[in-house]
């Protein structure tokens, strides 16, 4: 199909009507499914071949409510139902919705109406649960900021917003404490972190130091002779909460999310078959700044009437300890946090029969590290496999995800959401067939609404093609396959120019990284001498006797040669390290890597030498 005639398919399905697209997608399931006889297109976003995984004779409509009227609306016959474990704490739903309520009262108190952003600068505890439900009532916006940001983007992202309120966790506050006394803050809440804990009471009592500086339980009184606070009703594209970008590029953006974000989000994870219900528990790990922590971690698991199993601690051993004592049934966490499940001697003869829907996001999963880790599983009667999602803020949240009805494809991080769709782009916008790879393009109803106060990096953000539909451009390059499978290579941004010639440095890495002795590696490129040159920063296998780095080098040259049969893609520059340096956002700090110029070793090739190698 040429590109006049793809355009004007693509615009007679945008001008059919809901009912008449709901009756398209099932003849399109039906087609995938083989049950009907039908041409398949040959492009993913017009074919939607993922649709054949989904029931989509009982779709659920999105819910048109704000997030904290969905909160009450599925909960209100639950009261004593537990919401949220926190350190010993048993937190229930009646007790979730009075603080909620006390807590809305003291926001007014203070003046905080529609509109209006307060800041949270909390990780994933009881706090900060109560804080953004509280604001949602009130029609407020939750700004959830990371406490790794330095003073200068602190005080820019609070002045952007015009907040005047903070909420931050004492462990937190010392380290945002000079910025906020520069910032437009007028009223800083301390949380103590244990404060919804019974070890709270044991614990070191907080003093405040400043006149502006309130602890939580006072603040919370603040309200008590309010009467009850009007609930704002949903609207759509009513603002609901910010959260940031990294930052690694540049400044960090605003991402302004609605509550069609998050509830368009969970209902997508409701027609995908997933079944949460109660009497089950959701460990959230994933910090609340970024949309899935607060979202797919929190939100969903409430509105299902779960419980949502809290600790703020960001690290591996802790994540084990609490899986194997609390025993959740779902998770969302980074590849880092499963990799502790691997030759750990706690497990002995732990059941983890109950751990049924272990969802990993956020990092690369290799074939190989995925399976370790369903063999150690299956060895503890855990016969469901790590599941792989892919998202992104901007997109609400999740954007693909491999369940219990999907084919799970190794390599692969799943298939759309059924209230998604995705395509696949060309350098020019064009759209590619299966199998075809290029920048990961995608049509979603969580998406943001932009970056805040940012129509610059927002309309660098956003294609609207050719019929004046609106994609998200994620930056990422990648394929689907002829089953809808999404397989996510990398960024697009993640590339050098050798000899005027353009890599993508993760094509060369997924090369090294299978060479022996490779643990794990990262491609850069410096600039010697007016031209960009490739560099390779390597962390090695542990193996006993000592390692022959020239030789490990000059197998690096000879697999990418053999591979790619191209010199550019050869490197000559390495450094072998013991650990890669990571920024406070938690990503590779490869800004610092790239400005270092010690301890690299080069190893000139001989092309002739390497040539003959390979044709051996």
């Amino acid at each position: 199909m040429n590109k006049e005639d793809l355009l004007k398919l693509k615009k007679k399905i945008l001008e059919l009507s809901e009912e008449d697209k709901k009756e398209r997608d099932k003849y399109l399931r039906d087609i995938a499914m083989d049950k009907i006889l039908g041409p398949q297109i040959g492009y993913p976003e017009i074919d939607k071949p993922w649709l054949q995984y989904y029931d989509l004779d009982n779709y659920k409509d999105s819910i048109k409510m704000t997030v904290y009227e969905s909160l009450v609306y599925y909960n209100h016959n639950y009261l004593n139902d537990i919401a949220i474990e926190y350190f010993g704490a048993k937190i229930s739903y009646r007790k979730l919705f009075n603080t909620i309520n006390s807590l809305a009262k003291s926001f007014k108190y203070n003046g905080v109406k529609k509109g209006d952003f307060v800041t949270i600068c909390c990780p994933g505890i009881p706090e900060t649960v109560y804080s953004f439900y509280a604001l949602s009532k009130l029609g407020a916006v939750a700004n959830m900021i990371a406490p790794y940001f330095d003073k200068k983007e602190f005080v820019d992202r609070i002045y952007d917003c015009k907040s005047n309120l903070l909420i931050v966790m004492d462990s937190f506050y010392d380290d945002i404490k000079d910025a906020v006394n520069k910032s437009n803050i007028e009223k800083v809440v301390i949380v103590p972190t244990l404060n919804s804990s019974p070890l709270g009471l044991v614990s070191k009592k907080i003093k405040t130091k400043q006149n502006n500086e309130i602890l939580w339980n006072d603040f919370l009184k603040e309200g008590k002779y309010l009467s009850n606070v009007e609930t704002i009703p949903y609207e759509k594209d009513l603002p609901l909460s910010m959260v940031y970008s990294s930052g690694t590029t540049g400044a960090s953006k605003g991402i302004l999310l609605t509550n069609d974000s998050f509830q368009n989000s969970i209902s997508d994870y409701f027609n995908t078959g997933l079944d949460i219900h109660r009497n089950q528990k959701f460990y959230q790990i994933i910090p609340t700044w970024y949309s899935t922590g607060i979202s797919t971690s929190v939100h969903l698991p409430l509105v299902c009437g779960a419980t949502v199993f809290m600790d703020p601690r960001f690290e591996r051993d802790i994540f084990i300890k609490n899986v194997l004592k609390a025993k959740p049934n779902y998770a969302v966490a980074p590849t880092s946090m499963y990799e502790g499940f691997i030759n750990n001697p706690r497990l002995k003869k732990q059941d983890l029969s109950y751990f049924i829907n272990a969802f990993e996001g956020g990092e690369p999963l290799s074939k190989e590290l995925a399976t370790r880790i369903n063999e150690v599983f299956v060895k503890h009667n855990n016969n469901s496999s790590i599941k792989v999602g892919y998202g992104q803020c901007e997109c609400g949240a999740t954007i693909t995800t491999q369940n219990n009805l999907t084919e799970h494809c190794n390599g692969s991080v799943g298939v759309p959401l059924p209230g998604i769709n995705i395509q696949i782009c060309d350098d020019d916008m064009n759209s590619l067939v299966y199998g075809e790879r290029g920048q990961i393009v995608v049509d979603t109803n969580s998406s943001m609404i932009g970056y805040f106060k940012n129509e610059e990096e927002s309309k660098k953000y956003f294609y609207v093609d050719q019929n004046g539909h609106k994609w998200n451009c994620t930056g990422d390059i990648g394929y689907i396959d002829r089953k809808g499978n999404l397989f996510v290579e990398g960024r697009a941004s993640d590339y050098s120019i050798i000899n005027g010639e353009k890599f993508y440095n993760f094509d060369i890495e997924n090369i090294i990284k299978n060479v022996d002795g490779v643990k794990l590696c990262d491609v850069l490129h410096r600039d010697l001498n007016g031209k960009q040159e490739l560099v390779v920063h390597l962390i090695l296998e542990e193996k006993d006797g000592k390692l022959n780095y020239d030789e490990l080098f000059k197998n690096i040259q000879n697999r990418i040669y053999q591979e790619t049969h191209n010199l550019n893609m050869i490197p000559y520059i390495y450094k072998v390290r013991k650990e890669f340096p990571y920024a406070k956002s938690g990503k590779r700090d490869t800004g610092k890597m790239m400005s270092e110029t010690d301890g690299f070793v080069e190893l000139k090739f001989d092309e002739k030498e390497i040539k003959r190698l390979v044709r051996k």
